[in-house]
């Protein structure tokens, strides 16, 4: 995100602000009638200003412990609670993107974050209980600056501005494929179930990768018809019993896409909106987006995490960016409202 997009926004997040209603888990209450859901709650802003938040990671263990990890790409990497408390960090560089894998032997995550300081990915060590990160190795890169990242069980894919995305094994070896766009992706997400591979050219829209050998192909542009509208950010999928779902953050318009991965249907744009009370603010300009289907405690079918770009107290003061949390019930909500969204 740009200085001057970043100042436009700042003033369009103050006329947006007087739309939303937030009255209710999912409700109909822009002007223009799309979608809404709120957060049931929002982490401590990060200690920088400006542009910091960037992407998080759900961290949910077998026996549903569950935090929240979250880039300050100014810095590094931090935790949180789901109450938002901020519980450890680590100064590792200018992280951009994170994404990790759960150990279930040694009931660790491993985390990946491309650093933009060193021009490299670095891996991280984090337990939950008790809760710790260390950094524990770190490979170069030969890209001019890492940005985009997402990884598998196997391999970390990695791309830069230029629009070129490589896989590496956890170890560092590659790069052992490479996939090249036109023009600048960020957000990414790897289908396990299919073996494929969604990438976000930010202007152009998602393309989806078939990793078995297929050649990419485009499956989602974005337009300016107010669907899905560039610059295309953060990807996850949530995986339910009744379908898997591809989630995207259409950064134009500060709204958020689902589509059924199996038929490409889009299920629901919708944007995160304020509170009834004002307690937890909406969300603008979101970057990185992270998903987990695991049932947890007061969140059976699991979390939403999106950063948000203009994060802003009660008052409507502007505060450091941070991350707001929202049930997955409510998104699912929207589902079977969307098609016809001018219902209440």
């Amino acid at each position: 995100m740009n200085k001057l997009h970043y100042l436009f926004l700042s003033f369009v997040m103050v006329l947006a602000s007087a739309c939303y209603d937030g009255s209710s888990e999912a409700t109909v209450s822009m002007a223009d009638g799309i979608q809404t859901v709120n957060a049931f709650a929002e982490t401590e802003p990060v200690p920088d200003d400006d542009d910091a938040a960037d992407d998080p990671y759900i961290l949910v263990t077998d026996q549903g412990k569950t935090i929240v990890a979250g880039t300050n790409k100014r810095r590094g990497v931090e935790l949180y609670t789901l109450q938002g408390e901020r519980i450890a960090s680590i100064d590792s560089g200018r992280v951009n993107n994170i994404d990790g894998i759960y150990d279930t032997q040694s009931q660790s995550f491993r985390i990946a974050g491309s650093n933009r300081t060193n021009t490299q990915v670095d891996i991280y060590q984090v337990t939950i209980e008790p809760v710790s990160i260390s950094l524990t190795t770190s490979f170069d890169l030969p890209l001019r600056e890492p940005y985009g990242l997402c990884v598998s069980p196997d391999y970390i894919y990695v791309g830069d501005k230029e629009g070129t995305v490589q896989a590496w094994t956890w170890d560092g070896q590659g790069p052992v494929r490479s996939f090249d766009f036109k023009s600048q992706t960020e957000g990414c997400v790897v289908d396990t179930r299919n073996n494929d591979l969604y990438v976000g050219e930010e202007m152009a829209g998602i393309w989806r990768v078939d990793l078995d050998g297929g050649a990419p192909d485009i499956l989602f542009a974005a337009t300016d018809d107010q669907n899905l509208v560039g610059d295309v950010e953060g990807l996850d999928i949530y995986y339910g019993e009744e379908r898997a779902v591809l989630l995207a953050s259409s950064q134009g318009d500060s709204s958020y896409l689902a589509y059924d991965i199996e038929n490409a249907e889009q299920l629901a744009k919708f944007a995160i909106a304020s509170t009834s009370d004002n307690s937890i603010d909406g969300t603008q300009d979101t970057d990185g987006i992270a998903i987990s289907s695991a049932a947890i405690p007061n969140h059976p079918k699991g979390l939403l995490v999106v950063q948000d770009g203009f994060n802003v107290d009660d008052r409507e003061k502007a505060l450091n960016q941070n991350f707001k949390l929202i049930d997955w019930r409510g998104v699912e909500k929207l589902f079977s409202r969307a098609a016809t969204p001018n219902q209440e």
